[in-house]
């Protein structure tokens, strides 16, 4: 049976199951109305009880099905009810469920933003990024530029607010942009909690992990274009840095126990041939720098390999050839040319705390720095963006 929110009367005035009708206003019409589904003309039945989303249904079998995606959840309708009363309130004149034919494509809502028609998406569901993309090229071969909004993970509703470490699947991170703030920004939508919820000022810890700043906006105060958010301050630079500080000491304690490989997993190798346990690792090994969400791995990693290399290159950080930078990224997957840049910052904030007697500055100085480079990435992101 396919859901919708859309419906017209008999005579053809439309009918959108918005939150502002009241029960009783349902249940007269559920009594007593007769309602088409705007696309096939087919006989469709309100659905208005007390445990699920007030809805229209197909009846099954319908020859509509083939025109309407999969049966949604109580979610998305709930979702796509929420947006629709927060566009019209902005006078934004948005339509349900619109057929667009010329595409063979149903965007949930289309809204009117200047002189702009705009497709809104709601993604309650996985989506293969190939489908997403596809779509979104076809709103884009007729002039539209989609908005995809990504319903908020159930893990993350009740979470508070401020810097905290994330997980966020591949089917996550396809829906970040950076069309909303200065760096990349998550924005998804809560039916349950009738809010936004912003996931910005990624700092990558490691696979899937993040650290990040977590921010709601109830619906009702939302706008349009939506709200940005604030660049992070000095304090927040510094919660990030004691978060990322405290998990790198958790990578490095756990680092014996988690190898599969045992004396052949290549970090642990590695630290045998700097003659140095993973817990005593200097300092500066390990730091946040610029692109270093290119490599999978954690920073310790990828830098504690770095510095073994320029070791056996017999070749300080200021004097390290790019094809030398090259063979070395050659070793990871991902994106080569981001992973030559994150090797250059980290190269360059090496020379950055060499001393003139040609040491390193002191542990006692790693806190300082540590803010420094996070405040610089983000600036950075500022400037691209």
């Amino acid at each position: 049976m396919i859901h919708i929110l859309t419906a017209t009367t008999e005579d053809g005035t439309p009918v959108v199951l918005d939150t502002s009708l009241s029960r009783d206003m349902l249940t007269a019409w559920k009594t007593s109305g007769r309602f088409q589904c705007p696309q096939c003309k087919e006989p469709v039945l309100l659905k208005a009880g007390t445990v699920r989303i007030p809805h229209f249904a197909h009846r099954p079998g319908s020859d509509c099905q083939s025109r309407f995606s999969e049966g949604e959840s109580a979610a998305h309708l709930s979702g796509k009810q929420l947006l629709y009363g927060l566009f019209r309130r902005l006078g934004k004149q948005p339509v349900l469920e619109p057929l667009l034919t010329e595409l063979a494509q149903r965007p949930d809502l289309l809204i009117i933003h200047g002189n702009d028609t705009i497709p809104i998406e709601f993604q309650c569901s996985r989506i293969p990024p190939d489908l997403k993309d596809s779509r979104s090229a076809g709103y884009r071969s007729v002039g539209m530029t989609p908005i995809w909004l990504l319903r908020t993970p159930e893990t993350s509703e009740g979470r508070a607010e401020g810097v905290d470490l994330y997980s966020f699947s591949s089917f996550h991170q396809q829906f970040i942009t950076t069309s909303l703030s200065p760096g990349a920004s998550l924005l998804t939508l809560s039916p349950n909690t009738s809010a936004f919820h912003y996931f910005t000022h990624f700092l990558h810890i490691e696979g899937n992990r993040y650290l990040c700043s977590h921010r709601k906006l109830p619906v009702h105060l939302q706008t349009f274009p939506f709200a940005r958010p604030k660049p992070p301050s000095a304090e927040t630079a510094a919660r990030y840095s004691y978060l990322y500080r405290k998990h790198r000491k958790a990578f490095l304690q756990r680092s014996l126990f988690i190898s599969r490989k045992g004396v052949q997993d290549p970090f642990l190798r590695n630290c045998y041939r700097m003659k140095t346990a993973p817990s005593a690792m200097p300092w500066h090994i390990g730091v946040p720098v610029t692109g270093n969400s290119s490599f999978a791995v954690h920073d310790c990693v990828w830098q504690l390999d770095l510095t073994v290399s320029m070791k056996n290159w017999r070749l300080p950080p200021a004097s390290i050839p790019l094809r030398y930078l090259r063979q070395f990224t050659a070793r990871y997957s991902g994106s080569q040319e981001a992973q030559l840049d994150a090797c250059r910052n980290y190269l360059k904030f090496l020379r950055r705390i060499r001393q003139p007697d040609k040491t390193l500055l002191p542990e006692k100085e790693a806190e300082k720095e540590i803010i420094q480079l996070i405040a610089d990435g983000f600036l950075a992101n500022q400037i691209e963006n």
